[in-house]
């Protein structure tokens, strides 16, 4: 199984807001295949929402440096924005995603989170919008062979969102009967939700494609590395192994050391000039290949073989 983990580890400490920006840093964690990160690609002036094509150069820069460094792209997260509410910000969230998918074509990625969005306390209603949000991305799936994967959340922070269990996941995407729409779990939103997550991971079943696997105490999504918080990763590892999972073992742990404006916890009275709000560079770098050692341990504590 691929050991991965998300570019986003190392995107804070680039003024470049490029995606291909924190590849060459990537090289120093002994990941070698990357969830490619273009959550945070909408934003004033960025060439991902701008006429032209400006935005291939950023993914031939990164092609460039995964040939460099010997990395590949195993999946990828598409941008945050505004789902329902018309207008400038939705427009740039729908033209943003659209670009995400063919880049992950360029980039031979095979899957890519698009979030769906909380919008009403009616499951039934929540459900007929996102499923139409998908398929404004249906005919971009098809002509690139990109699927998109729809990620469970959890009520503590997300009351209008409906997709928390393996069932519910299950269940709507076979009710959107989108062809290239499956499932991405997360591991600490689950932890949140309190769920069972084998039985959860078994009720996927073979719709699950890939995994954002972080920890945290159950109480709020705080994107720390296994073995950090409270969540049971056996019964993780062997749902995976009991469901026949075929996707990469992905790390969402971010956050592990923790920048000062880290989401949701936020480093007290900062002020202009204090030299430890953020860990170094170098720090984050080797927590992210202690993490990496996390992932070796647990896949081969269960005989999986890591790639």
């Amino acid at each position: 199984m691929k050991l991965v983990t998300t570019t986003c580890d190392l995107a804070p400490y680039f003024a470049d807001r490029s995606v291909a920006a924190p590849l060459e840093a990537m090289f120093a964690t002994g990941f070698k295949h990357l969830d490619m990160s273009f959550y945070a690609v909408i934003y004033k002036g960025s060439p991902w929402i701008s006429p032209g094509d400006a935005w291939k150069r950023e993914i031939e820069d990164s092609l460039k440096a995964a040939e460099k460094f010997g990395f590949d792209f195993c999946q990828a997260h598409s941008p945050d924005g505004e789902h329902f509410r018309e207008g400038e910000d939705r427009e740039a969230l729908i033209l943003a995603t659209k670009r995400t998918i063919e880049a992950c074509a360029m980039l031979g990625i095979p899957h890519t989170v698009i979030h769906a969005a909380g919008c009403g306390s009616n499951e039934a209603d929540f459900r007929k919008r996102n499923i139409s949000f998908y398929r404004l991305f249906e005919e971009d799936a098809e002509e690139y062979s990109v699927d998109m994967l729809t990620e469970n959340s959890a009520e503590a922070w997300n009351p209008e969102y409906f997709l928390r269990t393996g069932k519910e996941m299950r269940e709507f995407v076979e009710e959107a009967d989108i062809p290239r729409l499956h499932i991405v779990w997360d591991t600490g939103h689950a932890n949140v939700q309190g769920c069972d997550q084998y039985t959860d991971i078994m009720d996927m079943g073979n719709e699950l494609r890939a995994l954002h696997l972080q920890d945290n105490d159950g109480r709020t999504d705080a994107h720390l590395m296994p073995m950090c918080g409270t969540t049971n990763f056996d019964d993780v590892i062997r749902g995976l192994l009991d469901s026949g999972y075929q996707g990469g073992f992905t790390f969402e742990g971010s956050n592990t050391f923790r920048c000062a404006d880290s989401w949701p916890w936020f480093r007290r009275n900062v002020k202009p000039g204090d030299r430890l709000a953020s860990p170094s560079l170098n720090l984050q770098q080797k927590q992210i290949a202690l993490m990496r050692e996390v992932g070796v341990w647990m896949l081969e504590s269960y005989g999986i073989q890591v790639q």
